[in-house]
């Protein structure tokens, strides 16, 4: 607490710790009744890692170091409901399985600990990494020979390819609807390529968006609108699945996140060619 670089990162995770508590903290059933405890939440921990790593994406200390001391100090809520879990169990448990859990509860303490820390320090690195890209320095080089250094990015071509697959793999799926099983069989197997596809497209634009221009340009594609827009719409569709009551509310919002993502990915490419060229 007294280290200025870290101060926040610390403060972060024992913030966290609270919040993992609360939504770990329940009720564990086992053979002779029921038991304190509870699965352990993990999502405190990875939004303090997000919200860690936009911190300090633009300071001395690296996300990664920052998101070590937020795992390692917000873990010590995962450790006490671990060992509240075991102690817990162990009165319903047979001598020799009890002796075994108390002896393994120290690795399993370390190996839980280990975890927790790499799981913030992934959030933090991954958040500082979105911040670095959308950064305005790093969009816009001082010289042109830098881009040069940096690469050009061929994400593009991703996009392209989603942007030819989707209409294809949509219409069979929706439009002709097939119903035999060999037919059934294509649909399935175009959407479970569909699916990972749309994920590298996503992440494809987003790189792509956020790569080096030259300063003659006078284009820089919002990455809200490209990679937030397909994400909110999927949100807005599956909420109101809800509030109308559909069967299904999933399956309406992975068909308009996929179409609003091809939608945006055409418009990209088409403004990418208009203003950088192929």
């Amino acid at each position: 607490m007294t280290d200025d670089a870290l101060r926040v990162a610390i403060l972060v995770g024992l913030v966290s710790i609270p919040f993992t508590l609360a939504l770990s903290w329940g009720q564990v059933s086992s053979g002779n009744g029921v038991v304190i405890g509870g699965s352990i939440a993990g999502t405190p921990l990875l939004l303090a890692g997000l919200l860690v790593g936009y911190h300090y994406y633009d300071r001395p200390t690296a996300s990664r170091r920052a998101g070590f001391w937020t795992g390692l100090v917000g873990s010590s809520a995962t450790a006490f409901i671990f060992t509240a879990n075991t102690l817990a169990s162990i009165g319903t448990l047979s001598l020799w399985l009890s002796i075994v859990a108390v002896a393994v509860m120290p690795v399993a303490l370390v190996l839980g600990v280990g975890f927790t820390v790499l799981v913030s320090m992934a959030s933090a690195v991954f958040a500082g990494w979105v911040r670095t890209r959308v950064d305005s320095e790093h969009r816009v080089p001082e010289t042109a020979d830098a881009v040069e250094r940096r690469g050009h990015s061929r994400w593009w071509l991703v996009i392209a390819l989603y942007a030819l697959a989707t209409p294809l793999v949509l219409y069979y799926a929706l439009g002709v609807r097939p119903d035999s099983g060999l037919e059934v069989g294509l649909m399935v197997a175009g959407l479970f390529v569909l699916v990972p596809l749309s994920v590298v497209s996503l992440v494809g634009l987003f790189i792509d968006a956020t790569a080096p221009r030259k300063h003659a340009t006078d284009w820089f594609p919002s990455v809200w609108l490209y990679v937030g827009g397909p994400i909110g719409i999927a949100v807005v569709v599956y909420l109101l699945g809800i509030v109308r009551g559909v069967s299904y509310p999933p399956e309406y919002a992975s068909y308009s996140f996929f179409g609003a993502l091809w939608l945006l990915s055409v418009v990209y490419l088409v403004n990418r060619t208009r203003h950088l060229g192929g």
